[in-house]
């Protein structure tokens, strides 16, 4: 009788403790899985984010071209040189295209993940023809004085490309691609990202 009574006395701290254990269970089932960082998911978050623009620089050049005219008998040319100076405004824009990564380009390693960037590329570079203007112009007549001008100005597009690599945009690329996603995939990992990059993988647009 006194073991029936102290039972039922009992009874309702035992159901108490079974709902705590019944609660606690899914709880610490789900805190596991939340620490858990699968290489593949973080992979699809990098890939989710495309080609990344990460730098743009702008440039002012003045270009000149000059084409020689033909000489008749290596006695006279054949009308004046044609010349032009372009005062040209452009701008060329660095990226990292996310979207070629691979499984293997992502591991981790207890506390760290290790991810091999693809390698920064001249996404584009273009001129402002807005603001772009012929500053002085000579043609001969005996040529096609707009193809000598589309010439022009496809060279001063030729010297943007050349002064954004000159000045390191490709670098600053990588460089801003590791400050913007360094801190965010640290916050959805809860790791320490450590970011290399493939070796020969630096990709320069050149159409």
């Amino acid at each position: 009788m006194k073991t029936i009574q102290i039972f039922l006395r009992s009874l309702p701290w035992l159901i108490i403790m079974a709902l705590i254990v019944w609660l606690a269970i899914p709880t610490m089932s789900n805190e596991k899985e939340s620490v858990i960082i699968n290489r593949a998911a973080i992979l699809r978050e990098v890939e989710a984010m495309g080609k990344l623009e990460l730098v743009k620089y702008n440039f002012k050049e003045i270009t000149e071209l000059t084409e020689l005219s033909e000489e008749f008998l290596k006695i006279f040319k054949l009308g004046p040189d044609s010349k032009i100076a372009l005062i040209s405004m452009g701008e060329a824009v660095g990226c990292l295209d996310l979207s070629v990564m691979e499984e293997e380009d992502v591991s981790v390693q207890g506390d760290s993940v290790y991810i091999q960037l693809p390698g920064p590329e001249l996404c584009y570079y273009k001129l402002d023809m807005e603001q772009t203007e012929i500053y002085s112009l000579q043609t001969n007549p005996l040529k096609d004085e707009g193809a000598f001008i589309q010439r022009a100005y496809r060279q001063a597009e030729r010297e943007i490309k050349e002064a954004a690599l000159a000045s390191g945009i490709l670098d600053q690329t990588t460089a801003n691609a590791v400050l913007i996603l360094k801190p965010l995939l640290e916050r959805m990992t809860g790791k320490t990202i450590l970011f290399t990059q493939k070796p020969d993988s630096v990709r320069i647009r050149l159409d």
